[in-house]
């Protein structure tokens, strides 16, 4: 019975990953069922480099990565980092609120904003 938990709570996990991939238009639903490789396609969308995922393997180091890399990707959807980075300690609420609503990634404006023109 834990084992069929365990798989549900997996697929759940994956194709809420790939509602944000959607999103971002990285990677395809099925490539985030992949173990591993759909942590390399977070780290996709966040712009992240794929090497954070090497600390993942290093007990307590992987819960500042894992902060880190779903803050980023919260960062990039216009969200707070902070927020969203350790609430994802939580159960993965903030990967599920970020999935479903209505938050699209934001590009950055220059940091000098001359591309920007006043009418």
């Amino acid at each position: 019975m834990d084992i069929v938990f365990a798989i549900v709570i997996y697929l759940v996990v994956c194709y809420t990953a790939a509602k944000i991939g959607e999103k971002f238009h990285v990677g395809s639903m099925l490539q985030y069922f992949i173990p591993v490789y759909n942590w390399v396609l977070i780290c996709k969308c966040a712009k992240v480099s794929p090497w954070w995922l090497v600390a993942m393997f290093i007990p307590y180091v992987n819960i500042v990565v894992n902060v880190y890399i779903y803050g980023t990707l919260a960062e990039k959807l216009g969200k707070n980092f902070w927020l969203n980075g350790i609430g994802s300690l939580f159960f993965c609420i903030p990967l599920f609120i970020m999935a479903w609503d209505k938050s699209m990634p934001v590009d950055a404006l220059p940091s000098d904003h001359s591309a920007v023109t006043k009418v």
